[in-house]
């Protein structure tokens, strides 16, 4: 078996869609694939993209809001921004990555009510999940 990919995905904060991307990249391409997040400025998860993870089956001991440095020992051949905003902001990472740049709003940023941002936040992990299977697809050719 060949040695799994190493894929990092960033976000601003890392407390909803890099550790979405993450949790569903764990799900659908273990096989071919490690996965780990980090943010810019990290915080804690959200509390409803907690609960929406909970309810799709998701065990969330393991997940927790990480900046680049407690991530960084573990080097990733490939790093997926959650936004086109972050490419300016990235950290000075010290070797040769392949950069995606996916174009995911974070819902916890606007100002709704609890069940409309819990609502977006399905609606944005359903995204994610189809972008990460469309990912799996495209580098697992690549393999």
């Amino acid at each position: 078996m060949s040695k799994r990919k190493m894929v990092a995905f960033v976000s601003d904060r890392n407390m909803c869609r890099s550790l979405i991307a993450e949790a569903y990249l764990k799900r659908h391409g273990r096989d071919a694939f490690e996965a780990i997040s980090f943010g810019l400025q990290p915080n804690r998860i959200h509390y409803l993209v907690h609960e929406v993870l909970s309810e799709r089956g998701f065990n969330l001991n393991y997940y927790f809001s990480k900046r680049y440095e407690v991530v960084e020992r573990q080097p990733f051949e490939i790093l997926v921004a959650m936004h086109p905003s972050l490419q300016d902001k990235l950290p000075q990472i010290p070797y040769e990555y392949h950069l995606e740049v996916w174009n995911f709003e974070d819902p916890t940023l606007k100002d709704l009510p609890e069940a409309e941002m819990k609502k977006e936040i399905e609606q944005l992990a359903d995204a994610i999940e189809a972008e990460v299977k469309n990912f799996i697809q495209k580098h697992r050719a690549v393999a």
